[in-house]
């Protein structure tokens, strides 16, 4: 066959090029619409993904890969094919990076929304997890990328490193406040809406975000507080506390009677086995004071309902004032008796006579 039948080279790799392009852009379309069909059946969330992975596919990669496919066909210098695979390979990673990328994001949105609908402070900290995630991924196709380049990354590693410690340094409060709500969420010593004491500071937790936490106060205020310090306090968590102890002293007067004693101690007892959703620990007469006998009664709340507790302690007290008045027990009060002795005072018209010799002084006594 004559050498003037044959097609041009060039022009059969752009048909090979075209062809292989009009390929995979309908593969694409047609992963996209047939698996997309199942998606809204129950237990496909596989098909789901790969639907999802397949429409973040780049036209700039299926030109790069058509092309590439296409050179394959076409005459070239070995100049040529190196520097097309390391086209193709850079446009191959940053494909699968974007690939990773939104595989990533959909995931950490699908686990926001679950987490958040338990402990709406996780948003925050999560989405601090997808930043570090989003910059650890490009960061890793970046250092591939010049390594593929020919470009030595060892140097540039280590410049990022030293670089790295003194940026770390220098933001040494912030990104520990960043850390420590990364433990917040973690490890989940209080969540949103939850009740806690630290230190003087007492309120309900309204937001805890990337650096601060924030507490609503009884009195009204917001109180604002870095992440690193709340976890570097000790921190009292009342909204998971299932049963509250009370402990209370009655106190009666010292001249109270051995039977009042015992009168006191076991109407108490009566009075708070009595009581519903309360569990009776002990009820004794415990010490004797130096201004009254106590009498120390100890009970369990069954319930973490603060208006409960005080509503049965209520109950518990008056049912106790009432007893004490049909018993004629009385309760002790602060007092103080003064005693007072008979001293030895002089008369200013007796005084003794010193001159007499004797040497002795005569008082009078009173």
């Amino acid at each position: 066959m004559s050498s003037n039948l044959l097609p041009n080279p060039y022009l059969l790799g752009l048909g090979i090029a075209l062809l292989a392009y009009m390929v995979l852009f309908g593969a694409k379309k047609l992963l996209s619409t047939k698996i997309g069909r199942f998606i809204k059946r129950p237990g496909n969330r596989w098909d789901e993904l790969v639907v999802f992975s397949v429409e973040q596919t780049k036209k700039f990669f299926l030109v790069v890969s058509s092309l590439y496919v296409a050179l394959h066909f076409v005459p070239h210098s070995s100049q040529v094919a190196l520097y097309s695979r390391r086209a193709f390979f850079i446009t191959l990673m940053w494909q699968v990076a974007i690939w990773s990328h939104n595989l990533l994001e959909k995931w950490i949105s699908s686990h926001i929304s679950r987490k958040t609908k338990k402990n709406p402070a996780a948003a925050s900290s999560i989405s601090l997890i997808q930043l570090s995630s989003r910059m650890l991924l490009f960061s890793v196709i970046f250092l591939f990328t010049l390594n593929n380049l020919g470009i030595k990354v060892t140097t540039i590693v280590a410049g990022l490193g030293v670089g790295g410690i003194a940026v770390a340094l220098a933001l040494q409060k912030i990104l520990g406040d960043l850390f420590s709500s990364l433990s917040i969420v973690l490890d989940k010593p209080f969540m949103v809406g939850d009740f806690i004491v630290m230190d003087q500071f007492l309120g309900e937790v309204e937001k805890i975000g990337l650096k601060t936490t924030r507490i609503r106060s009884l009195s009204g205020e917001q109180i604002i507080i870095s992440n690193s310090d709340i976890l570097a306090a000790r921190i009292r968590n009342y909204k998971r506390m299932h049963e509250r102890r009370v402990s209370f002293v009655l106190n009666l007067p010292l001249q109270s009677s051995s039977e009042d004693l015992r009168k006191a101690v076991s109407s108490v007892t009566a009075i708070v086995r009595n009581k519903s959703r309360t569990r009776f620990e002990r009820c004794h007469f415990h010490r004797i004071g130096p201004t009254s006998l106590d009498i120390e009664t100890v009970y369990w709340v069954l319930s973490d309902d603060y208006d409960l507790h005080m509503d049965i302690q209520q109950g518990i007290l008056l049912d106790i004032v009432k007893v004490f008045e049909q018993e004629r027990i009385s309760l002790a009060y602060p007092t103080q008796t003064l005693h007072m002795k008979p001293v030895e005072v002089w008369v200013k018209g007796d005084l003794p006579d010193r001159s007499a010799g004797d040497g002795r002084e005569r008082p009078l006594t009173s």
